[in-house]
């Protein structure tokens, strides 16, 4: 390739990949609410779904594993619609949202946690994928995992466009699969043998935490969902129905599955489990890999691609760059074993990141009933014009971790009650003494 060739060829990556990562999303860009529902949904499908089941349902009895998933699938459903309406409203992603709530120093730190936890769900799906392929190849599972991020880090280089083809084409066989592997897992264990099993071991040892960890699985959406939702026209009703349908399909039946088809096989082990399920949903093992590959990848390109946003707030050049750089360090991340630190991890996402999020919907949605409502200008986000920190908002996100983590009761919900609540009062009152 000459000298020119590759200029042009990085010219057109740098066009395409630049993905409107510091600047809003133009009207005629925006998708109509079935293609914002296809890359949503397969957002959801992810086989770390199957391993929320099976961590839940191996520590819980099938009624305490269903409350946990349906409280904390409410608790995501309320504050992502709220979060994606942000998003859809200013045509922002998540990180330049957050400039005008955290100020310069506030955003790095938020930024720089999103890329962090990002890029481990990213570490964590390959180890998944590699667990599940071993099954079929004379592979180690870690080698895998690199096969396997080399795969999910294409779709996330190119940017959202990239990410929506494929979830076009991935839509509706992911939801064929969900349904088939629902109804044939429970078919073959029976609704009673649900109800009446005893836990096979204390991983989640209360339902409390159950609920932290159902909300925890999906924590980093809580924050980042405008990276997708900015790409949405702005339709509240809509919004409801597309990002709790998804979730629904998702989050909540694809684990039901996982417990049904672990209690049938009589194991917990997640590679075991969704191979089974693959069987079952398609009637070949083969085919139903390839089936939970395309879930992993859809929403692994999603991690990548937030994290790529978030890095974007804090270095300055190319999105494809950036996004190339964290593929790799998830990547070695995969091949040293991320998996295996899952569910600890879900229980840590679900008290550091909601916060997070709890502060951008007071800020955007709760500040301006109160009277506290500021002029901005979205076309506009560079830091010259945004205050160092916003302190009202830091300090009530930092007390919202010291909430959740130290207060009985539902940790993820705790903390973001108390960060709402901190944030409007303190808000109250440094707005009246710049007054």
């Amino acid at each position: 390739m000459s000298n020119e060739e590759k200029k042009s060829f990085v010219q057109k990556m740098d066009e395409v990949a630049d993905d409107y990562a510091l600047r809003p999303v133009p009207k005629s860009e925006r998708y109509g609410w079935v293609k914002m529902f296809f890359v949503w949904l397969c957002w959801n499908v992810v086989v770390g779904d199957l391993a929320t089941g099976t961590a839940l349902g191996s520590s819980l009895t099938f009624s305490d594993a269903m409350i946990a998933l349906s409280i904390g699938d409410i608790i995501l459903v309320v504050i992502m619609v709220a979060t994606v309406y942000i998003g859809s409203k200013t045509g922002l992603s998540s990180m330049p949202l957050l400039r005008f709530t955290m100020g310069r120093v506030g955003t790095y730190v938020c930024s720089a946690i999103i890329c962090f936890t990002s890029v481990g769900w990213f570490a964590v799906q390959l180890g998944f994928f590699g667990q599940i392929w071993s099954q079929y190849l004379p592979v180690s599972v870690p080698v895998l995992a690199v096969i396997g991020g080399i795969l999910m880090s294409t779709t996330a280089i190119v940017g959202f466009k990239g990410m929506e083809k494929l979830s076009s084409l991935a839509a509706i066989p992911l939801l064929l699969f969900i349904v088939m592997a629902l109804f044939n897992s429970i078919r073959l264990i029976g609704f009673d043998s649900l109800l009446t099993y005893t836990p096979a071991s204390n991983q989640v040892d209360s339902l409390t935490l159950g609920i932290s960890t159902t909300v925890g699985s999906w924590a980093v959406g809580m924050a980042t969902v405008p990276d997708c939702g900015r790409y949405a026209k702005t339709d509240i009703v809509k919004i409801i129905l597309v990002w709790a349908g998804g979730l629904f399909f998702g989050h909540f039946l694809l684990p039901i599955a996982g417990i049904a088809a672990a209690l049938h096989l009589n194991t917990w082990d997640f590679g075991v489990v969704s191979d089974y399920i693959g069987v079952m949903a398609t009637g070949s093992g083969i085919v139903g890999a390839v089936l939970i590959t395309l879930a992993a990848w859809t929403t692994n390109q999603a991690n990548l691609y937030s994290g790529a946003n978030a890095l974007c707030n804090i270095i300055e050049g190319k999105k494809w760059r950036l996004t190339t750089i964290l593929a790799v360090i998830a990547i070695a991340l995969g091949f040293g074993g991320a998996v295996d630190y899952f569910v600890p991890y879900m229980n840590w996402l679900g008290i550091l990141v909601p916060p997070m999020a709890a502060i951008m919907v007071s800020d955007y949605l709760l500040l301006p009933l109160f009277g506290m409502k500021e002029e901005r200008n979205y076309e506009d986000i560079s830091y010259d014009k945004l205050p160092m920190i916003k302190v009202p908002a830091f300090l009530a996100w930092a007390c919202g971790i010291l909430i959740a983590v130290f207060t009985p009761g539902i940790q993820t919900l705790n903390g973001l009650i108390g960060t709402m609540a901190l944030h409007i009062i303190l808000s109250k009152l440094m707005w009246k003494k710049s007054a």
